[in-house]
């Protein structure tokens, strides 16, 4: 074999491709690039935001201080509290006008409520509907601030009546110089002073991405810039627990929602109340995305580009190795005569050389080896008519049956004309193939013999379709059968054994069913019978394996017999063969 150039060689044309393909590493770069930068900017911006969150959070609680402030003066007020212990020197009116010059003095105060046992006293808007019930939290309170959540309340501006929504701040009017409880006082404030105050955290451009609220310390939202979120809880958000959990912290959570969000959130420390700042992830990463976008298009075309390049690579490389498989195959279905076309002088194109030579060598062992057997088979058939001339025997026997006949010996000439007919068909060794009309006449000639060598009744029954009877079967096939039958079926002092032959067409294959009605056999015995090698010497028992194996030769190996047997019952042996009209030819 001529040695193959170096740049012809299938080794440095797979490095190439090899170092060609690069989309991997392209793919891994890309993908550490964009999880890199995420994380800064995801750091970045966290730090950024938690901060402006803080400030918010500290500008609110520096509103809420003043509240509370205020309110300290009102109920530390000395001319209330001298009011209240002499409540009932005091009319309605005094109490509301008051109550009126400490509203006027504050713009975000919409109404101050002033309740002593059942007395109701109150300034600012008016509002409609039942007196509200006292808080718990407030009747349990030392005179603290408390705030309440935000409601909604109905109230009536002129002539016009609507809802709105207030958070309230609510405390005990105690006289601190005498600890002397006179009743509660509220205040209600709009619920848009706190979204004003947090209204820089929101920005028009990024409001489907950003979402900013307060709740207090159960969860509840006390401010929303949807008015419909008021009032709701986040208990079942996925950050609640932690959030919630922190009562003096500031901090971000991440977060999976219906895509992945962050949290941000601040403690105002005035009452726990959250002021919440919740992000969807795609905004930080709108710049890197589309970065990626850019990425991932030019790395599809990359790849497509890659792909048609390889394809026509493995085509031109694995053309050669497709042909030499289909004349592989070919050689494998009997074909010698099939080449590969070599066109390359690399490896494959070596191979494609060498496969030409080796069934060009199959070709030479096989015509060798089927001379040898014809010059064997010769030799053979030599040997056998050196022994005997059936010929001779044949005309023999007929002139001995005629004799029987003129002395009326009947039997005698029964029982050789029996063994001529048998003897006719056994010399013609020329035939491997006959019809199975004289395949049937060989069988019944064989019974005759048999009837007068045992002395017991042998009942032979045929039932053939008659468009069997012309389909050629391979020469003596069923009479090994039909003996193993008698040998087994008159065996234990039998007298007598019913022999059946059907045969019929299905599926496009000749079926032969020998049954009988003999004592069957064991299924040790007929793995035995089918498992052994074929032995040409033995027609009965192992005879049966011979059949199969000579059905098998001919016709192939989906063709055979199959045994069937119950003890006590009978044996049924079904032969299967390919249905083949006989030609005109005798062969003989």
């Amino acid at each position: 074999m001529r040695k193959i150039k170096f740049y012809n060689a299938l080794r440095v044309k797979l490095s190439i491709i090899a170092i060609v393909l690069i989309v991997l590493p392209m793919i891994a770069i890309s993908l550490t690039y964009s999880k890199t930068v995420k994380e800064i900017i995801q750091n970045k911006y966290t730090g950024s935001a938690t901060q402006s969150v803080y400030e918010t959070g500290e500008k609110i609680n520096v509103i809420l201080d003043e509240l509370e402030e205020f309110s300290t003066l009102i109920i530390s007020n000395t001319t209330l509290l001298r009011m209240l212990a002499h409540q009932s020197d005091y009319s309605q009116d005094e109490f509301n006008n008051v109550l009126r010059t400490f509203i006027t003095s504050r713009d975000d105060i919409e109404s101050i409520d002033l309740t002593i046992g059942h007395n109701y006293y109150s300034s600012g808007v008016r509002k409609l509907g039942l007196i509200e019930k006292l808080n718990s939290s407030l009747e349990e309170s030392s005179g603290q601030p408390i705030w309440l959540p935000t409601t909604s309340k109905m109230i009536e501006i002129l002539s016009g009546r609507f809802d709105k929504l207030y958070f309230t701040l609510g405390r005990k009017v105690i006289d601190f110089n005498t600890l002397t409880e006179y009743g509660y006082i509220s205040f209600d404030l709009e619920e848009n002073i706190l979204q004003n105050a947090y209204l820089g955290l929101l920005d028009n451009e990024i409001n489907d991405y950003v979402e900013v609220f307060i709740c207090d310390k159960e969860g509840r939202i006390i401010s929303h810039p949807d008015k419909d979120r008021v009032g709701q809880t986040i208990q079942k958000e996925p950050y609640a627990n932690e959030v919630l959990s922190d009562d003096n912290g500031h901090n971000y959570v991440l977060y999976q929602g219906d895509t992945e969000r962050i949290a941000i959130y601040s403690t105002i420390q005035n009452n726990d109340w959250k002021i919440i700042q919740t992000l969807s992830t795609k905004y930080l990463y709108q710049e890197i995305n589309r970065i990626q976008s850019y990425l991932i298009l030019w790395g599809v075309v990359y790849v497509f580009v890659i792909l048609a390049f390889m394809l026509i690579l493995s085509i031109r490389y694995t053309e050669p190795l497709i042909r030499m498989k289909t004349i592989m195959q070919k050689v494998e279905q009997g074909d010698l005569t099939a080449r590969t076309e070599v066109r390359t002088k690399d490896e494959v194109g070596q191979l494609g050389i060498s496969l030409n030579h080796m069934i060009e060598e199959m070709q030479l062992l096989i015509d060798k080896l089927l001379k040898e057997e014809q010059e064997k088979k010769e030799v053979e058939l030599e040997a056998l008519h050196a022994q005997i001339n059936p010929h001779f025997l044949y005309n023999t026997l007929n002139t001995i049956k005629w004799m029987a006949k003129i002395q009326g010996n009947t039997s005698v000439s029964k029982s050789i004309t029996a063994l001529i007919k048998l003897l006719r068909i056994s010399i013609n060794l020329g035939k491997d193939m006959i019809s199975l009309s004289e395949e049937l006449d060989y069988v019944e000639n064989y019974i005759v013999i048999q009837k007068l060598r045992f002395n017991q009744s042998i009942h032979f029954i045929q039932q053939v379709e008659e468009e069997c009877l012309d389909l050629s079967v391979p020469k003596l096939i069923l009479q090994p059968i039909v003996e193993n039958s008698i040998i087994y079926g008159l065996a234990d002092e039998r007298q007598e054994i019913t022999i059946e032959v059907v045969s019929f067409l299905r599926n496009d294959k000749l079926i032969i069913e020998i049954r009988d009605d003999g004592p069957g056999m064991e299924a040790s015995i007929i793995e035995r019978i089918l498992s052994g090698p074929a032995d040409k010497n033995k027609f009965s028992k192992v005879g049966l394996n011979n059949v199969n194996h000579r059905i098998r030769l001919y016709c192939g190996n989906e063709y055979g017999i199959h045994i069937e047997t119950e003890l006590g019952v009978g044996t049924l042996v079904r032969v299967t063969l390919p249905v083949n009209r006989m030609n005109n030819s005798s062969g003989e």
